[in-house]
Order: structure tokens, then sequence, then C-alpha cells
């Protein structure tokens, strides 16, 4: 019952299909179980009509039942495998995988990391396991940072909930400390409500295992507010957005960068420029990348009194997509040499001089601005193909018109969802050449 598939796996061993088997023809046989293994019988060596299948003694060669044959035997086919030695991380599994729930998100975030690789199959430990309730804690409501999407964070989380020794819970003495696999030191304190360990309750008692025990704990241990906050600042790319009705609703990577960009200082080009072309059928849902021309950029090529809609349609509008990737880059993406297909089905080739980083020629001046988990901006000084711009034709700037799907009056600069950059962030922050 302790292991479930053990147990299958003898079964199959011990069944051959599609034949009723006849030991009494006097001849050595061989045969295949279902479960692909080789059966041998022979007579047994100086006993007149006694046979041997592996070694095991046939007592009864044939008991005829519905649909098939039973051969008795006086041990298994196969009893070598009766004896494997199962690891702690064996019986651990199968343990947990029986519990009708409370505790998947452990399951589930083991499953996906390297930590088991850590665990030898000889040696006996001891696992704290949080509860969901434990997980849930930290986990947003419905958009925000979930620390436990960073995997390197999560392996390390993990790793300090196992103790490579068998404890049990009438041995502990109050104040005993041991270390995990992680580094990390473990306290446990008896009091007149239960046991603790690192201030998290032990929710119930012992669950032996054959080489260690399982503990369930009320909370993750090492993890609290100010551990979440600090991996939250190094990790705004794994943030989960709200959800925008607006500008473009199927189109969120979009229409947060759009927001982004319209409360930035020196963007107000783009935003102009982005607002009067019709991109969501292009750039839909999230996964981008969008590297970004500064005002002084589009000022440079005289665009200054360009009208909103002239990287709407024709060439500039394939200008316009040619500054987005449809990949999530990051700046160790920008391989020197490398290339990226753009939306606008051109090649976008870098070149990278130790913290210099250019696309097509334009220098990269802030890099990794992280659009929630949806994707990334590189603010750039040049616009990209600025050779196919179309021509200007003297008119002079039309009236900006609302070519969102969103209702006409909505202030979206007023978007209080934006969770781009820190409200510390200055004017000299978005223009600096300093890579981060």
């Amino acid at each position: 019952k302790s292991h479930p598939e053990a147990v299958k796996k003898l079964l199959l061993d011990h069944v051959v299909l599609g034949q009723r088997l006849d030991l009494d023809i006097g001849a050595d046989l061989s045969f295949t179980t279902l479960g692909g293994r080789t059966v041998s019988v022979r007579a047994k060596h100086g006993v007149s009509g006694a046979l041997v299948a592996n070694g095991a003694k046939v007592t009864n060669p044939k008991v005829d039942v519905l649909n098939g044959r039973l051969i008795i035997l006086d041990n298994y086919l196969f009893p070598e495998d009766l004896t494997e030695d199962h690891s702690f991380l064996q019986d651990m599994t199968e343990v947990l995988s029986f519990l009708q729930g409370g505790v998947r998100v452990f399951q589930h975030l083991l499953a996906r990391s390297n930590v088991t690789k850590l665990l030898k199959q000889e040696e006996s430990y001891t696992v704290f396991v949080p509860t969901d309730r434990a997980f849930q804690r930290w986990h947003p409501i419905d958009w925000g940072f979930y620390p436990f999407s960073v995997p390197e964070f999560t392996e390390n989380i993990l790793a300090n909930h196992f103790v490579p020794f068998n404890i049990r819970q009438e041995q502990i003495k109050d104040g005993q400390t041991f270390k995990t696999l992680g580094g990390q030191d473990i306290v446990f304190n008896k009091k007149a409500a239960g046991l603790t360990v690192n201030g998290a309750d032990v929710v119930k008692g012992d669950t032996p295992v054959a080489r260690g025990n399982i503990m369930f704990v009320s909370e993750v241990l090492f993890v609290n507010e100010t551990v979440v906050q600090r991996l939250h600042q190094k990790h705004r790319d794994k943030e989960t957005p709200p959800l925008l009705a607006f500008p473009w609703f199927g189109a969120q990577f979009l229409s947060h960068a759009f927001l982004a960009l319209e409360r930035t200082p020196h963007f107000a080009h783009i935003t102009r420029f982005l607002n009067m072309a019709d991109l969501a059928p292009h750039i839909s849902g999230a996964g981008y990348t969008f590297f970004v021309p500064m005002d002084e950029a589009f000022e440079a090529q005289g665009l200054r009194n360009a009208p909103d809609n002239f990287l709407s349609s024709g060439n500039g509008l394939q200008v316009l997509l040619s500054h987005f990737v449809k990949a999530r880059l990051y700046d160790k993406d920008l391989t020197n040499n490398s290339t990226f297909l753009s939306l606008g089905e051109k090649s976008l080739h870098v070149q990278r001089v130790d913290d210099v980083v250019k696309v097509e020629g334009a220098k990269i001046v802030q890099s990794e601005v992280f659009v929630y988990n949806l994707g990334t901006m590189f603010f750039i000084d040049k616009v990209l193909f600025a050779d196919q711009l179309p021509e200007l034709d003297g008119t002079t700037t039309v009236e900006t018109t609302d070519n969102s799907e969103w209702a006409e009056g909505t202030e979206t600069a007023n978007n209080p969802d934006v969770l781009l950059q820190d409200e510390t962030t200055t004017e000299q922050d978005v223009i600096s050449t300093t890579l981060p």
C-alpha cells in the first residue's frame, strides 16, 4: 500500500498474456511476462517431477480459472526486487501524494525544482512541509508579485525545508538547532501550546517514513515581508499586471507600455504616434520587447511637428512595428552580433562593446524597463530604420483623436495601476546611460 507503483510492477512481472502455460510437457520453458521480464522453468535437480520457476518451487502447476490458469509458487519470481532500498524521496513523495489536499503547492514547487537532486539515496532526512494556506499568504489576490515565481529563490527556500537528520518530535529539546540543506539554522521551541520551528507552528505530529520524518508547518520558513520586498525590487519582471480594459483590451503589453510611457518624460512623440496607430492586432497579448525612441530621436529626424498619424499606415506603420520583437528579451540576451526579427519583418542587429549596446546603430540609454511580466522596454537614442520613414508633406499636425477601445473622455494619464518604476524615479534616472 505504501508503494503502489512497486506493487503494480510486481503483479505485471507475474502475469503472462495470451496462453495457458502447460508445465507438464516436461521440457524447459522460457516466457516473457507483461512486465517484460523473462521467466525460466526447469526441472528441479535431484527431485523427480519437481519444477522451479526462476528458483521458486512450483507447488501446483495447474489451477484453471475463468479465462486463465494459476500456477502456484512458494516464492516470488523476482525476489530481489522486494529488497530494493527505497529512498526518503520516494517515501515522502508517495505519502504526500496520498493526501487529498493541503500540501499541493509544496508538491508542485518541489516537482519543478532541482532540490530533490540534493537528497542522497542512503541518507535520512526530515522535511518541513508548509501547508497550502502558508503559501497562500504570499499569493497576490488579483495581481502583484508572487515570490515563488522566482525559480532560484524557490530552490533556496525549498532546500531550507530539508534537514539531513531523522528528527522525532518526542526527542526534541527546547531550543535545539539543526542545519538545513541550504545552510540555514532551524530552531525548535517547545511551548505549552505546542511545538514551533523558527516560530512556525508544527500543525501535526510526526509522519515517519523508512528513512526519515515529515512534519507539517503553518508558515513557509525563511520568508517574511522584508525578504519578499527585496526580492520584488530585483524581479519586477515577475510581477503580474492588473487587467486593463483600455487603451487596447486585447493587447495588455501594449496598453501597459503606453500608459507607462505616457507618464514618463521624454516620450511625448512615441505615445502620440502609438495612440493613432492600429497596433493591437499586431501586438496582442504578452511576451514582447519594445525598443523605444526618445523624443530627441524623433526630433533629430525633423518629426517634432509631424502629424500624430504619421506612423499609422504604410511605411510609417512598418517602421513603428520594427521597434517590436515577439519575444521577451533581457540585457543578457543582447550579445554582440546577435540578431532578432522584428514585427516589421526587419532584422535587428546588436553590437555590444563592454556596457555599450547598440541596436541597428541606436544606443540603448536605459535597459530592462520591465512592463510587469508582460515584456520589456529598452529606451534608445535613435529611430530604427529612419531612412524608410515616409516623407513629410508639409501639413500641420492633426489633432489627436482617441484610437483606443476605451470610451471617449477617459483620463488614462491618471491610471494608478502602472507599477513599472519606483515612484522616486527622476528625469535623470530615465535617461541614464548606465545599464542596471
